[in-house]
């Protein structure tokens, strides 16, 4: 080998070592979680775990939010689950925003017996306006709820949610995540693949964060905010990522999200890739003013988790740079070509712990949910949909027009949670 080849081979070695340590910081993190959530499963330390006192169940007063955009197909499923909760009849109430609607969600949601509030702006569109414009119509009305619980209108709630979350807040919760979980995990490959991402963001990683004094994410679906709360910190949450948003804003104020594992909130997933690229283009999409924003909390939770050595903070900017898990699947399958390409033994050694790392991570939802067998089949397709999202995540997001429309994915009328995780 010539000089000049034996120093470009040795720069290559070098480079893939610094693209190694880059992507263990990210995993380590994850390893950790993972860990932190089994310790919480055996020791079940969270406030969820606990007995349930009927006594602050009895004196939470919730309000059950459902903002709906064209959900005729699935609203009806979502208020027959409602009726089915385990607690007094007289201490919640369930308001269906019909925001924008030019389908029959209000009729639907009338027939029901729900409160229909409906909704029509064509300026101030999206899940976050229709949120804020509910939140401060009921608050300034005559009767008062302690907390509003905000759920997907494609949902199915277990029958004991509103207990778990009044016991949540009996344990001094102000901002609370139920588990949101899929409801028809084992209909296709698609969603059983979505299963066991949602599980890992959803399930594995709140918990982790919350049993390491963390604070958990908020999804969008199953929160659920106190009055108090939302007094000091009122809904001003207007982007795609509306949800996210306002959980960044919160730790940022010094606020901590409770997640309750045993408030279980299911919601139906696309069934087939067309479906599902539809809705991660969407989830993924971040319009520039977003971008920026994010940016500068990013900066905010470091400075001031540095400055006021708050743990909370810097777990919440630990969880905004995590990189999706189909990036990091790939960075493990590229390093490990790579250190086999370059015939490099420590850096194939690195490699192979770092694959090790990940699937540790991902076999801790099953270890902790134990789904159906189905869901284990769906791995065989797990290559190609990695594929399909770095391709949505690097390529199909960026070439997306930004906007903050409300546009619903379409879904399949998938009711039955029978065999679901």
């Amino acid at each position: 080998m010539t000089p000049m080849a034996l120093m470009l081979l040795t720069i290559a070695r070098a480079f893939l070592l610094v693209c190694e340590i880059t992507l263990a910081i990210p995993l380590l993190y994850l390893v950790t979680l993972a860990l932190g959530a089994t310790i919480a499963s055996l020791r079940k330390t969270s406030a969820s775990h606990k007995p349930v006192s009927s006594q602050a169940a009895l004196v939470t007063r919730f309000a059950i939010l459902v903002p709906a955009h064209n959900e005729e197909l699935l609203i009806g499923n979502t208020l027959a689950s409602l009726a089915q909760l385990d607690y007094p009849a007289d201490a919640y109430a369930v308001h269906i925003i019909a925001d924008n609607c030019t389908d029959r969600t209000a009729e639907i949601a009338h027939a029901a017996g729900a409160y229909v509030h409906e909704r029509t702006d064509t300026t101030k569109r999206g899940k976050g306006h229709a949120l804020a414009w509910a939140i401060d119509r009921l608050m300034q009305g005559q009767t008062h709820y302690d907390a509003y619980i905000i759920l997907d209108s494609d949902t199915v709630v277990a029958p004991s949610l509103l207990r778990a979350f009044a016991q949540g807040i009996a344990c001094g919760g102000k901002a609370l995540q139920a588990h949101n979980a899929v409801l028809n995990a084992t209909e296709s490959a698609t969603t059983a693949l979505r299963w066991l991402a949602l599980s890992l963001m959803n399930y594995v990683r709140p918990l982790g964060r919350n049993s390491l004094g963390g604070s958990s994410t908020l999804t969008g679906n199953g929160m659920c905010l106190t009055h108090e709360l939302l007094l000091r910190h009122p809904w001003r949450a207007f982007g795609l990522s509306e949800d996210y948003q306002y959980y960044l804003t919160l730790v940022a104020d010094g606020e901590r999200v409770l997640f309750v594992p045993a408030a279980n909130v299911r919601s139906v997933m696309p069934t087939t890739a067309r479906q599902l690229q539809s809705q991660d283009i969407r989830w993924e999409t971040l319009n520039p003013d977003a971008s920026s924003w994010q940016r500068h909390m990013a900066w905010h939770l470091f400075v001031d988790g540095i400055r006021k050595r708050n743990w909370v903070r810097l777990d919440a900017l630990a969880e905004l740079l995590t990189p999706p898990l189909s990036v990091l699947a790939g960075g493990c399958a590229l390093l490990l070509v790579a250190a086999l390409a370059l015939t490099a033994p420590l850096q194939l050694l690195l490699a192979a712990l770092l694959a090790g790392a990940l699937l540790m991570y991902v076999c801790s939802a099953f270890a902790l949910l134990r789904p159906p067998l189905g869901v284990y089949r769906a791995l065989l397709h797990a290559p190609a949909y990695i594929v399909r999202k770095l391709w949505i995540y690097f390529v199909l997001r960026r070439l997306r027009k930004h906007t903050n429309a409300w546009v619903r994915t379409a879904r399949t009328a998938s009711a039955s949670g029978e065999n679901q995780p």
